[in-house]
């Protein structure tokens, strides 16, 4: 059967569909999405099983950045990158022309990471092969350095960064395998959820937030835009931001698909560093939007290379896709290409599709939804997305500690907001944090804690010399920006 057979479109639109609604929802990853997804899989025609499970990598990544919209809780750790944009943009704006930027932008990035996953793959595959962890640990850090510098105080910033950091120390050591900053909690041996957070940070925040402003009579602006139709401010005024930022968006891409092949490193990391890098070039929401977007979903595709290329999964979706192809009797690898290359042409068109119609269509009714939700009166809908907040929490672990975790970290979330402190540094800390530590232990213990080793591979040094540049040069900037004849 072939993947432009009407079976395999209405598997890759059905998949698409359901990978938005656990994109979109808090407490639902791409992954749960794709885990129950395969038990039924592993029964269809491989052609129209992966259709569908291109169509739900296509869009539950992107769908993360429909509840960012509209409630101010990502959907994904990757769409937290970029969060405090998109959601101001629907505010003053519209939500149609948020989105419409993400949609437009994660269709762009995601094919710009397809075509390099077609004319590249056995290549950037044997780069990523060079990558260890002294490598890792300096490109984490260059995302942490970026996005320090890019908050508009750089002392708030990393305080919110170093406050996530020992949020996500808690629970049992990588390296040691002890537990640590417990306080004798069993509850919190496995550390804090970091969806949790998410939602507590985001969510939660944002409703109490809301609650004070309008018992205090503070109406949210009518938004200048509000009698356009969805479709125009999607499609239109959407579509021509994208276009007027082409190069930024092929720059975002281009950064997210080279981080996205490096096995481990992910989405996440990609959208963080991108829309990082936009902030320290001053770039507004839009353009934040934009990159960490493209960079996202070029990611997405470029976790592909490795896995076609060599079977090793780029991020735990790949992961399980690789499991699916071997069910199916298809082994990735160099030897792919040669015995099974009409399948793999039909698998990159595959995605094709999912990235220039899928996603569009996905954020175009996502946009519609939320036109309509934002009638409902605000006491209504304040009620109903605390509702979901408690319910997405309780839903990850079925633990009700996990609900006083939420409040906790809510309250702690609303007083940073008052205190000018970035919350999206808090997450960033949560997201590289770890990974810094498990990158710099990995490095240690297997070279029995020679520092010198750090500068010992060609590629290390590069990118040690990239975060001394960077931190001399935007020490050198915030320095004249500072002195009074400048602005």
């Amino acid at each position: 059967m072939s993947f432009f057979s009407l079976e395999s479109f209405l598997a890759m639109m059905l998949g698409a569909l359901y990978g938005a609604l656990f994109g979109s929802l808090p407490g639902l990853t791409a992954t749960l999405a794709i885990s129950l997804f395969i038990p039924i899989a592993i029964f269809l025609d491989p052609t129209v099983a992966f259709s569908a499970i291109i169509g739900i990598t296509a869009t539950a990544i992107f769908a993360g950045d429909i509840g960012a919209t509209a409630m101010r809780i990502p959907g994904t750790p990757a769409s937290a990158a970029y969060t405090e944009e998109i959601h101001q943009i629907g505010k003053e704006r519209s939500p149609a022309f948020a989105l419409g930027i993400s949609a437009l932008s994660s269709a762009l990035g995601s094919l710009v990471g397809v075509v390099i996953l077609i004319g590249g793959s056995l290549g950037l595959a044997q780069v990523a092969k060079q990558f260890s962890s002294f490598e890792y640990f300096w490109l984490v850090l260059l995302g942490i350095v970026s996005g320090v510098f890019a908050s508009p105080s750089m002392a708030k910033g990393l305080i919110a960064f170093g406050v996530g950091m020992l949020i996500a120390t808690i629970g049992y050591d990588p390296a040691l395998g002890t537990p640590r900053f417990n306080f004798g909690n069993p509850n919190l041996l496995g550390g804090i959820s970091f969806i949790v957070a998410l939602i507590a940070f985001f969510g939660v925040a944002e409703v109490i937030n809301n609650i004070y402003s309008y018992k205090k009579g503070h109406q949210p602006p009518a938004s200048p835009n509000q009698n356009r139709s969805v479709a125009q401010e999607f499609f239109g005024a959407g579509g021509r931001l994208v276009w007027k930022e082409r190069r930024l968006l092929l720059r975002s891409s281009l950064l997210g698909t080279f981080i996205g092949f490096l096995p481990g490193a992910g989405s996440d990391l990609a959208a963080w560093i991108s829309s990082n890098f936009t902030r320290l070039r001053r770039g507004s929401k839009e353009q934040v939007t934009l990159s960490g977007a493209s960079s996202n979903n070029a990611a997405v595709a470029g976790t592909w290379i490795p896995a076609l290329s060599l079977g090793i999964p780029g991020d735990t979706l790949t992961a399980i896709v690789l499991g699916m192809f071997l069910t199916m009797g298809i082994t990735p690898g160099p030897d792919l290409f040669a015995k099974n290359l009409g399948f793999v042409v039909q698998l990159y068109m595959a995605f094709i599709l999912a990235s220039l119609l899928m996603m569009p269509l996905v954020g175009y009714l996502g946009a519609a939804l939320i036109s309509t939700l934002l009638r409902i009166p605000m006491r209504l809908l304040l009620g109903a997305v605390m509702g979901l907040c408690l319910v997405g929490t309780y839903a990850i672990n079925r633990n009700p500690f996990d609900l006083y975790l939420l409040v906790v970290l809510g309250l702690l979330g609303l007083l940073m907001q008052r205190g000018g402190f970035p919350v999206g540094q808090l997450i960033l800390g949560m997201v590289l944090g770890p990974l810094l530590e498990q990158y710099l232990m990995m490095s240690l213990i297997k070279t029995q804690w020679d520092l010198t080793a750090f500068f010992s591979r060609p590629v290390a040094v590069v990118l040690a010399v990239c975060n001394l540049l960077l931190i001399v040069g935007m020490l050198w900037l915030r320095g004249q920006r500072a002195r009074p004849n400048n602005p």
